[in-house]
């Protein structure tokens, strides 16, 4: 067959445009033999080498950091798209493989770690030949070295099979519940675990301490990373580059290379991918005629699979191939060390699998998705990829991997891309055999056929169907103002897993939920007011709390929590801000009680915060007879907690976190702000967003609407032709239509909700006349609404404050509302408190 000089000219040409390109690209310094300069922090102080000095390893810290990224590039303005950002996460933070050098001692110069796993050849592929990019305008400053670090480990895979001396505990703990896989419920997290062989290790405690570099110690987790017992292979070494989430732990690395590939996709012939590789290795090139390398299987499953075609298959009895490896962490809360319940054939861990087949199913369909939502951001992707409703109505989600394994993955399509990738990677890595091109084409096919039987009967996750008695809070995104006061007299490994998995579950996230956390003996501020997890894990630890008095004082945490909600208010005022948050204190005594003249004190101060700061509820967590506080909240049967140490973190804190979450979001009138007074009339409003499949629930205190005013109305605009049911009573906290979600106790029924549909108008409730015939505000009902979108949406929100782009925005407007708080009518309360202050002085 002749070939065209044009077709000669035009291969030429393109052939050595990818050779230079690659030559500029393969100065990317994570693509380079040894750790780069920008991640050298993470290597040359003993700090990051202690695990627990990370931040906790799941899906919601993953998250956290991205978004960081994602408003950083927006703030110094840089355009940057999902893609840009995942290209550069990859090559700023991801280096595979890196492995510490046995027996050498640290010295001034020398870090004895170096990418020498097997690892490594395969991403120095991946960013040199088969995705492109550089990090040279990455922010560096937007994250903390904690942070950086942090993001570097999760993203990176390798293990650390050194001994450590816990091998008798560790090691039997994983062999016990690998024999318990049962199928899993996404909200069953509460118990020890048990397809990922996840539990709690008792003696795994949460620290953060700083060390000098390189410390070498006997061996405990506070200073151990140096392993101070002879050198050997542990039975179940630690697994790093890996996620905890609901669905099972991922491979981060291989997820986020999904999304990058998918949107950067290319298929380079395999010839040319070889050819290349002769020129470094000087290895002879064997021709290859029609196979090509679609770099979205080298980034995911084809890569992991040719990593076990070439490292595992030469070497096994009878070449066979072995796929798979469970682990569990120490802490299903605070995750920081994932160990594998075995140390042979490692190549593609259950982590791995299940990272690569997700990455897989999003890069064979992100691009799809960015056409229906543009905007689309990758803190977003994630966000609605690993949650019970899943990506834009598509219904492709975590929990769907296992069925869409063999759609997005055809046995022989996977087949050819392991067998053309493994030739590659071949070139590349010093393996122990010398294979022939057909030799490791059928290794390829070995490795493909094991992983086809290991999905469906081994990879034993988190199924879609759902609990047919949903709790209501499983329908609601939360959105409140937290402020936690803590009595520091508890030790701070007793209580910080109860803490992190109320504020897990409350969307800690920028333009959602905030907190602030706060000492209950004197309100001396822990943890600032953050929209960020992560900012928690860094500012709270065992060595800041112990700079705080211990104990717990009533007066001061309602002083406290009063002037800082009424510097809230205010500035609602100043913004014109209606509300959209609940206003919450989670306050947690250890066994401090209240004697008689804080108890005198606070009860009325407390009817001073209850007039002043309507919406505010104080939920009580805490030790010993949690009946001794049920004077100092609205409802004792709701909002009092008892804390034991010992329990079981989600049996325990998980009602907590629950009563937070149901507390209906505010509606308020902001000209009021702390004086509770206006001489000013009209409309203020908020936008509000909605995912399908969820409900917002908002309330509105009678302290807005009391009294004598006309055209005084709360209305609920659609945007963009929307479709809403809105919904609302003046007795049910949470008026729904067709509810099939359990409230458990509350007030009101279903009977006392009005429901209408609404779409492209609005609806307007009418409080001009709303109070008729009470004579007090705290007789007045206030007003309960909710707001749930129809079932589709064509339309991709794209406002910063969009968690996801499949959220409906709509407008919550409150017009000529009144500011009637009662506190007028305290003077006599004023001059009791004053007196009952005087009191509990003189008791102390």
């Amino acid at each position: 067959m002749r070939i065209a000089p044009q077709v000669k000219a035009a291969a030429a040409c393109l052939c050595l445009g990818l050779i230079f390109s690659i030559g500029s690209v393969e100065a990317q310094e994570n693509a380079q033999l040894n750790i780069p300069p920008s991640l050298i922090e993470c290597y040359n102080t003993s700090y990051f080498m202690n695990r627990d000095n990370r931040l906790p390893a799941n899906m919601d810290t993953l998250i956290s950091l991205v978004e960081k990224v994602e408003l950083s590039y927006a703030a110094t303005g840089y355009q940057m798209d999902i893609r840009q950002i995942s290209v550069a996460l990859l090559h700023r933070f991801r280096q595979d493989g890196i492995r510490r050098a046995a027996g050498v001692t640290p010295i001034d110069g020398v870090i004895p770690f170096s990418p020498t796993g097997f690892q490594f050849p395969k991403l120095r592929i991946l960013l040199s030949r088969l995705l492109p990019g550089n990090a040279n305008n990455f922010p560096n400053s937007s994250l903390t070295s904690t942070e950086r670090c942090s993001l570097h480990f999760m993203m990176s895979s390798t293990f650390d099979t050194r001994l450590r001396g816990d091998e008798n505990t560790v090691c039997g703990q994983l062999s016990q519940y690998r024999a318990q896989r049962l199928p899993r419920s996404p909200k069953k997290d509460s118990s020890n675990f048990l397809g990922d062989a996840e539990w709690v290790d008792e003696r795994s405690t949460k620290r953060q301490r700083s060390g000098s570099n390189y410390v070498l110690g006997e061996l405990d987790y506070d200073n151990d990373w140096g392993y101070a017992v002879p050198e050997g292979n542990s039975q179940c070494p630690v697994e790093d580059g890996v996620v905890r989430t609901p669905w099972g732990t991922v491979s981060a690395g291989a997820l986020i290379a999904g999304v990058a590939t998918g949107l950067q996709q290319q298929t380079v012939s395999l010839n040319t991918l070889l050819s290349l590789a002769t020129q470094r290795r000087g290895r002879t090139q064997s021709q290859t005629i029609g196979s090509s390398v679609d770099n979205r299987w080298a980034a995911t499953l084809g890569g992991d699979l040719a990593e076990v075609t070439l490292v595992q298959v030469p070497v096994t009895p009878n070449n066979v191939a072995s796929v798979g490896a469970t682990g569990g962490w120490n802490d299903t809360v605070l995750p920081h060390w994932y160990f594998l319940s075995q140390r042979n054939n490692l190549e593609a861990t259950d982590a791995e699998i299940r990272g690569g087949l997700d990455g897989l199913i999003i890069a064979k369909n992100v691009a799809q998705w960015k056409t229906q939502a543009s905007g689309m951001k990758l803190s977003q992707l994630l966000r609605m990829y690993y949650s019970t409703t899943g990506v834009l109505g598509t219904g492709i989600q975590a929990c769907s991997r296992q069925q869409l394994f063999p759609v997005v993955a055809p046995t022989q399509e996977m087949q050819s891309q392991v067998s053309a990738f493994a030739q590659v990677l071949d070139r590349e890595m010093q393996l122990r055999v010398t294979l022939n091109p057909q030799t490791i084409a059928n290794f390829a096919n070995t490795a493909t056929l094991s992983l086809v039987t290991y999905v469906p009967q081994s990879l034993n996750d988190v199924s879609c169907s759902a609990s047919t008695n949903q709790d209501l809070t499983d329908i609601i995104t939360p959105m409140t103002n937290l402020y936690i006061f803590l009595d520091t007299s508890w030790q701070y490994s007793s209580i910080v897993d109860y803490v992190a998995y109320i504020l897990q579950q409350l969307n800690i996230h920028p333009y959602a939920s905030s907190v602030t956390m706060l000492s209950a003996f004197d309100g001396s501020v822990i943890v600032n007011t953050t929209n960020y997890v992560t900012d928690v894990y860094q500012q709270w630890n065992v060595t800041t709390q112990a700079q705080y008095n211990q104990g717990f004082n009533l007066p001061t945490v309602l002083r406290t929590i009063q002037n800082l909600t009424q510097t809230l208010l205010n500035g609602e005022q100043t913004n014109s801000s209606v509300g959209g948050r609940s206003l919450v204190a989670l306050i947690l005594p250890n066994q401090a009680t209240v004697n008689d003249g804080d108890s005198n004190y606070a009860t009325t101060e407390l009817q001073y915060i209850y007039e002043q700061i309507p919406d505010l509820r104080f939920v009580y967590y805490g030790g010993g007879n949690i009946q001794r506080f049920s004077n100092f909240v609205r409802d004792s049967t709701r909002d009092l907690f008892s804390l034991t140490p010992g329990n079981t973190v989600a049996t325990s804190a998980g009602p907590v976190a629950k009563r937070i979450i149901k507390i209906p979001r505010r509606i308020i009138n902001p000209r009021c702000g702390s004086a509770w007074y206006t001489n000013s009339w009209g409309t203020d409003q908020m936008y509000q967003y909605v995912r399908p499949g969820t409900v917002n629930f908002y309330r509105m205190a009678s302290n807005y609407f009391f009294g004598a005013g006309t055209n005084r109305v709360v209305t609920i605009q659609s945007q963009n032709g929307g479709s809403f049911t809105v919904c609302s009573s003046r007795t049910n906290e949470w008026p729904q239509q067709n509810s099939t979600t359990s409230s458990q106790t509350g007030t009101g029924t279903a009977t006392d909700s009005n429901c209408v549909q609404i779409s492209g108008n609005s609806y307007s409730y009418d409080l001009s006349s709303a109070c008729n015939g009470y004579y007090t505000i705290t007789q007045c009902p206030p007003l309960y609404l909710s707001v749930q979108p129809g079932a589709i949406n064509t339309t991709s929100c794209t406002q910063d404050a969009c968690q996801t782009p499949d959220q409906w925005r709509y407008i919550v407007s409150s017009s000529n509302m009144g500011c009637y708080s009662g506190v007028s009518g305290l003077a006599a309360s004023l001059l009791t408190i004053l007196l009952a202050l005087l009191l509990q002085q003189s008791v102390q």
